[in-house]
């Protein structure tokens, strides 16, 4: 089966720097763009089920991409993303800290970070990734979209790929990115990134 593994588009709190995490926040003028740049890119790609975070900005991004195709879209709430607890809403420049400390572990060894009232990665793991297995075998054989977050998706990409957890960092999430995942029973999984920024511009 194929996934084809998508991050929502730009919002205002991703242009401000600020923690979003399961705040419910919508696209902005410049995301509502590249989610309509995402469904021309993907517009020859023929979707047998799709599924979404339950947060607008995830899911105002499946719309866009599934609008007119007849694929009803599934939304489950273990795609949602990280929770950041009480840093949602803070900012990531010096200003709006709470804990350089933290701050300092999430960039550098962001596997051993809980967020104060928050997740781990790992809690996120356990809740999202069963739900992609449950995904791939459900649909042997067809292709499907999911539609998420940069952090989840980084995730499940460590998930899905069997990669190794310090690649976290190095798995590229730009806003409406896609990577297409080809996940075959006896077959090492494989994954790939789409071009979709170059054509935003």
């Amino acid at each position: 089966m194929k996934v084809y593994l998508i991050r929502h588009g730009e919002t205002d709190w991703n242009r401000r720097g600020l923690y979003q995490g399961t705040t419910d926040v919508s696209l902005n003028d410049a995301g509502r763009v590249q989610a309509r740049v995402l469904a021309e890119v993907l517009a020859g790609v023929r979707f047998d089920a799709a599924y979404t975070s339950p947060l607008r900005r995830a899911r105002e991004t499946a719309e866009a991409v599934m609008a007119g195709r007849g694929v009803q879209l599934g939304v489950l709430p273990e795609l949602r993303e990280i929770s950041y607890g009480l840093w949602q809403g803070r900012g990531m420049v010096p200003a709006g800290r709470c804990d350089a400390g933290l701050e300092w572990r999430w960039k550098h060894d962001p596997w051993s970070v809980r967020f104060p009232g928050g997740e781990t990665l790992a809690d996120v793991r356990r809740r999202a990734g069963p739900v992609l297995d449950g995904i791939a075998a459900a649909h042997p054989a067809e292709t499907v979209l999911v539609s998420g977050h940069g952090h989840l998706n980084r995730v499940l990409l460590i998930h899905a790929l069997r990669l190794p957890e310090r690649d976290f960092w190095r798995i590229e999430q730009a806003n409406a990115a896609c990577w297409v995942l080809e996940l075959m029973p006896g077959r090492a999984p494989a994954g790939s990134l789409l071009a979709v920024e170059e054509k935003a511009r």
